[in-house]
């Protein structure tokens, strides 16, 4: 989908884009079941056949610790909740085509507590579905790892 810089970061700045939530068990995300991502794939699917911008949280319901997942129809390597910092990058009547990433969210994944992937610069097909379940999977096996390190040290 093409938007205009401006119209993005407005859009984002005012909370119109469409906003999805998905809890799943980490069973689903450590053996690969692909439920979680292909409703996040038809979710997305659906909000840029009507030109509007999107968003899937994926939360994991019964980790150690907590850990979400998002989605999105962005234009640059940010979240959402950084949209002013877009026209840093871009001129703001430029009009560019959104591509998806995946963001990372866990205290214990690294020292900043984030990671963004990209998934595609331009559809959700098969291969970025399992792809994006494997950038999951190993986000949540380091965090993991990090946190046992961290309860290790604690004791």
């Amino acid at each position: 989908m093409k938007i205009k810089v401006s119209k993005f970061i407005e859009d984002l700045t005012e909370d119109n884009f469409k906003s999805t939530n998905l809890d799943i068990s980490k069973d689903d995300l450590l053996q690969s079941d692909l439920w979680s991502i292909n409703k996040a794939s038809e979710q997305i699917k659906k909000d840029l056949a009507n030109n509007e911008l999107s968003q899937v949280i994926i939360h994991v319901v019964d980790s150690e610790f907590d850990i979400d997942f998002c989605i999105e129809t962005g234009i640059i390597n940010l979240p959402f909740q950084d949209s002013k910092k877009v026209s840093n990058f871009f001129d703001e009547e430029s009009e560019v085509e959104t591509k998806l990433y995946l963001s990372t969210y866990c205290d214990y994944l690294n020292a900043s507590k984030f990671h963004i992937d990209l998934i595609s610069d331009d559809d959700f097909n098969n291969e970025n579905i399992k792809s994006t379940i494997q950038i999951m999977q190993s986000n949540y096996e380091t965090s993991l790892k990090n946190y046992k390190e961290k309860v290790v040290k604690e004791i």
